[in-house]
């Protein structure tokens, strides 16, 4: 049986290369499990590789696949489902399976499209395996747990719920040997190193915290599960000698939230010997001088934190169980032991008011992170927040592809969509634009390369002269 799996580009028309990408790691470790047990697989990359409907026609006649299975997140779905037609009007007996956040989360109202054959909940990899080994032995759908599907009379049948994989390490490591390994690129705020190559790799899944907004849980749950040190490690080593990988991004939700695990493999990284230069994602209360320390040593010079807001009760209502004390302290700690820091903030949080506003750009001033990013904050399927938007009548569309972090798609009565706006651009202009602040970013900049990839990234300088986000 031959299987394609498909990373869905942000236009399935136009041709224009992200300004940054990461490898699609879920669709990786499928096509691994896949391989492993003796079935053909091939993975496209659309958003790196610009697929449009020409290109995917080519690539189904030229592979003809049994089963399509197409990774979805709520921004978008629309191009999943467009291509899910695609398939079905070219090749009318290819299966088409959609999975992803997405699918996990609006499973019941994505397969009553006559395009879409069967939806996963929650994680693929041992779903697509008994799936596809169902199809091939000519079994009932029924029997393969954690999907969802239509069946011939029209009823919607979600089947028996799969139990998330307890051990991360009985997974093969994603299939990087099918993906385009050099076309990746971090934003250049995210990379150290012009030598080698870059990739993006996850240790852990799952996340014990109730964030509001936040639609981890949806697919990983709330069991907090990790591969072990030697696991993480052996795979770092394996993409610094087949791929020359050496900017590495770690991408976990939480990558410090085990402190005494990433100490593990720090040292691990040391003993090994491994030349790279990587960063990660953060949390405020799970950082110590001690853990900072042994993560620069093994290569770490950035940790990016989530701060969200600089008043405490909105950070209350998000159930972010972090304090304005941790914030500060996490900062003041990361820049005494060397590290770049960036801070991110969102804007439009339920509680939000102008008030609350300027209790943010205030604290981003006094924690003064090496980059800072306001983004306005989007209600994902599946999460407290987005029932929150729905029950108030708050929501302002119902077009997926608008829930992407530049735009504003949440109302209320104490902030508009203008005054969202608004305080997104205020806020990049009062950061970015002191002099302080510009004198720092224009000594970091390596190349004029840079400096676009900085912009488009933070988006500081763009609101600053224009309002290209509004439209």
């Amino acid at each position: 049986m031959k299987v394609l799996l498909i990373h869905p580009p942000t236009s399935m028309t136009e041709d224009t290369p992200p300004l940054f990408n990461s490898l699609p790691l879920g669709l990786g470790y499928i096509a691994s499990v896949l391989e492993q047990n003796d079935i053909d697989v091939r993975i496209i990359d659309g958003y790196i590789e610009g697929l449009n409907r020409e290109k995917l026609s080519r690539e189904l006649d030229a592979y003809s696949p049994d089963l399509v299975g197409v990774s979805v997140v709520t921004p978008r779905a629309k191009q999943g489902l467009e291509i899910a037609r695609i398939i079905q009007d070219k090749s009318p007996e290819t299966y088409v399976v959609l999975g992803g956040p997405h699918i996990t989360a609006l499973g019941h109202e994505v397969v009553t499209h006559d395009e879409v054959d069967i939806g996963v909940i929650g994680e693929g990899e041992n779903t697509m395996l008994d799936l596809v080994k169902a199809i091939e032995n000519g079994k009932d759908l029924s029997s393969v747990s954690g999907i969802i599907y239509q069946d011939k009379d029209g009823q919607v049948i979600r089947t028996k719920s799969r139990e998330m994989i307890k051990n991360l390490d009985d997974l093969p490591r994603p299939a990087y040997h099918l993906l385009p390994i050099g076309k990746y690129n971090p934003p250049a705020a995210w990379s150290k190193r012009t030598d080698g190559t870059y990739a993006n790799i996850i240790t852990s899944r799952g996340c014990p915290h109730s964030c509001t907004y936040c639609d981890v849980r949806i697919t990983f749950g709330r069991r907090y599960r990790t591969h072990s040190p030697e696991h993480v490690v052996d795979e770092l080593e394996y993409l610094y000698n087949e791929f020359k990988v050496r900017n590495i991004s770690f991408r976990d939700s939480i990558f410090n939230l085990n402190k005494e695990r990433i100490k593990q493999i720090c040292r691990l990284i040391i003993k090994r010997g491994l030349d790279i230069s990587w960063e990660c994602n953060g949390r405020v209360n799970y950082v110590d001088e001690e853990l900072l320390r042994v993560m620069k040593e093994s290569g770490c010079w950035q940790i990016q934190y989530g701060v969200e807001s600089g008043n405490q009760e909105i950070l209350n209502k998000a159930s972010r169980n972090t304090t304005i004390d941790q914030i500060k302290e996490a900062f003041k700690l990361t820049k005494k032991v060397g590290l770049e820091v960036h801070g991110y903030f969102m804007v439009g949080l339920p509680g939000e008011t102008k008030e609350t506003l300027k209790d943010t750009i205030k604290l981003a001033k006094e924690i003064s992170p090496d980059l800072v990013g306001f983004t306005i904050a989007i209600p994902f399927p599946g999460t407290e927040f987005f029932e929150w938007a729905k029950e108030h009548n708050y929501l302002r569309t119902d077009d997926w592809n608008s829930f992407v972090y530049n735009t504003a798609i949440v109302e209320t009565p104490q902030l508009s969509i203008n005054d969202l706006l608004d305080a997104q651009k205020k806020a990049l202009r009062s950061y970015y634009l002191r002099p302080s602040q510009i004198l720092k970013q224009a000594l970091k900049m390596r190349s004029f390369n840079d400096l676009k990839t900085n912009i488009g990234y933070a988006k500081a300088l763009l609101f600053s002269f224009n309002d290209i986000y509004r439209g």
